[in-house]
């Protein structure tokens, strides 16, 4: 059982350290999705999403740490952010995407860094 929860936090602590790339990047190509998309755009876009899915992997599998003290990560809304998302991607609609980025995705990824604090302090 410590075991598993030292896996845990040592897999919150990578987490941490690379969320505000993840951040950065959503930040940056929402433009692109709202008009003014680039010729790689849509391989930048591929590639945050697979460090998005290794993100939501992360968060999966220390669920248990994160919301130890205090339910922090509800799994419902976690799918629901996830459904939303593969929804629009699958749509191919630039501005569905962009907002679902903005209105559920962002917002997420952005409080995930005070979720893994409080689960690590």
């Amino acid at each position: 059982m410590e075991d598993n929860r030292k896996e845990q936090a040592e897999a919150l602590e990578v987490l941490k350290d690379y969320n505000p790339k993840a951040c950065k990047a959503l930040k940056e190509v929402v433009p692109e999705l709202k008009g003014e998309r680039k010729e790689d755009t849509q391989e930048y876009l591929d590639y945050i999403f697979k460090g998005i899915n290794w993100e939501l992997q992360v968060v999966n599998g220390t669920m248990e740490l994160l919301n130890e003290k205090e339910e922090q990560v509800s799994k419902e809304e976690l799918n629901d952010i996830v459904s939303k998302i593969n929804d629009a991607y699958m749509s191919k609609d630039d501005s569905k995407l962009a907002q679902v980025i903005e209105e559920a995705l962002l917002p997420f990824v952005e409080q995930l860094d005070g979720y893994i604090e409080k689960a690590l302090a």
